[in-house]
Formats: structure tokens, C-alpha cells, sequence
């Protein structure tokens, strides 16, 4: 398990630099590892997060949040369910460690309860394309076997953290798993593995959308909104 976010922060950088495997300011990435509490001299297992709405390309430490796993998964005990969600999300506050560091985002128990060392959630245009496909989990079989799993969309949060965590556990040669309506999310046991399971991901889609893709999947273009010549723009 890492022990600094140091290679996290590479990774990020290195995804969230390509337009091709996350929007702009779009997706989370995330290490656990074990520190030293300063207060006890003991051993503490820590979550480092991307925080709410930084830029994987652009992240330095300064926007990683640094968070409790013990007292994450405390909150189980105490999850009242789905129509409560944001109280969780406000809990969050309460599971930080030390001083300073970035607000955790939604998208944090996604982080916390997937049992892997290292975890992507991207936005890749071609995952959204699977994702947002009305065959979207028939898709999604076709073109990854067993290696990524269908998730059915549900708002981002405590519970999806929980549906991911119990599919994964389910599917053990599993590597990530389509985010319906949402996007993507890989893991691997190092740093290294997680991101080359988040590309594999991608350009296996993108690969597989050449191939079965329509030219023009949403029609021939609308003469009078074609688009202007470059130098126009």
C-alpha cells in the first residue's frame, strides 16, 4: 500500500493532462497507505483523495484530501440510507486527518469502500459513450467480457460507494467498471496498475466504438448548424 500520495499525484497529473482520458477539471483519483498519527505514535490507515473540484492535470498535494479510513467505514454503523445522503457527505468533515488539506468531494466513499489500494474515476468520452448508451450494460458486455462490470446509475454518494464495493467483491477478475449516466472507475493493488487498468478501460472503448461505431451516430448534420470554417470561429 502507498505510503505517501507521491505517486498518486504523478498519476493524476499524467491522466488528468491527456483531453482523451478525463474532461477538464472532471474525475477523482486516490491512494491509501499507512502513516504514523502524531498524537498516539501509532500506525494509521489514511485515505488521500483528490479533493471537490480540482484538476487532476494541475494537483499538487495542497488539493489532495486526507481522510480516516476507520472512521469512514465507522459511518456504515450509522448510514441512514439514500434519501439522507448528504448527511454523509457532510460527515466526511468529521473523518479528516490533520490540519489543511482539500474538501473531500461526493465521490470520496467510492474511494474508501472499494477494496484496492489505488482507485481512478474518470470521465473519458469514450466511457461516457458506454455509459450513456441506452444498451448501455449490453455494451458494456460485448466489448470487456468480465474484466469491467455494469454499474445501473445512481446518484453519486454514500450508497454508490457501497454498490460499487459489493461489485467488485462479486466480480474478483474484475479491473473497473462502467458508472451508467457517469463515467468510468478502475483499481489496481500499486499505482502503476490502476492507471494501466483506467487506459486499458478507455482505449478498449474507444477501440470498440471504431469498429461497431456509426460515422454519425447522432444523424447527418443540420445544414443551416454546420459548423463555421476554423479561421471563422
Amino acid at each position: 500500500m502507498a505510503s505517501t500520495p507521491h505517486d498518486l499525484i504523478a498519476r493524476s497529473n499524467k491522466l488528468g493532462s491527456d483531453p482523451r482520458v478525463t474532461n477538464y477539471g472532471g474525475g477523482n483519483t486516490s491512494a491509501k497507505g499507512t502513516a504514523t498519527d502524531p498524537v498516539t505514535g501509532e500506525p494509521v490507515e489514511l485515505l488521500w483523495v483528490k479533493g471537490s473540484g480540482g484538476d487532476l492535470g494541475t494537483l499538487t498535494e495542497a488539493g489532495l484530501g486526507v481522510l480516516n479510513l476507520a472512521r469512514i467505514e465507522a459511518l456504515k454503523a450509522t448510514y441512514p440510507g439514500v434519501d439522507r445522503e448528504d448527511e454523509m457527505v457532510a460527515a466526511l468533515d468529521y473523518c479528516r486527518h490533520g490540519l489543511g488539506g482539500a474538501a473531500p468531494s461526493i465521490d470520496t466513499f467510492m474511494h474508501a469502500f472499494v477494496d484496492a489500494a489505488h482507485v481512478d474515476h474518470l470521465h473519458p468520452d469514450s466511457g461516457i459513450a458506454f455509459a450513456t448508451a441506452k444498451d448501455g450494460e449490453k455494451l458494456t458486455k460485448r466489448a470487456f467480457g468480465d474484466k469491467v462490470v455494469w454499474v445501473p446509475w445512481r446518484r453519486p454518494g454514500f450508497q454508490l460507494g457501497l454498490d460499487i464495493a459489493a461489485i467488485k467483491a462479486a466480480n474478483p477478475g474484475a479491473i473497473g467498471c462502467i458508472l451508467g449516466g457517469h463515467g468510468i472507475t478502475a483499481w489496481g493493488r500499486t499505482s502503476a496498475e490502476a492507471q494501466k487498468n483506467s487506459l486499458w478501460i478507455i482505449t478498449t472503448a474507444e477501440d470498440y466504438i471504431a469498429a461497431k461505431g456509426k460515422k454519425s451516430p447522432f444523424g447527418t448534420t443540420v445544414a443551416k448548424n454546420k459548423a463555421l470554417p476554423p479561421a471563422e470561429r
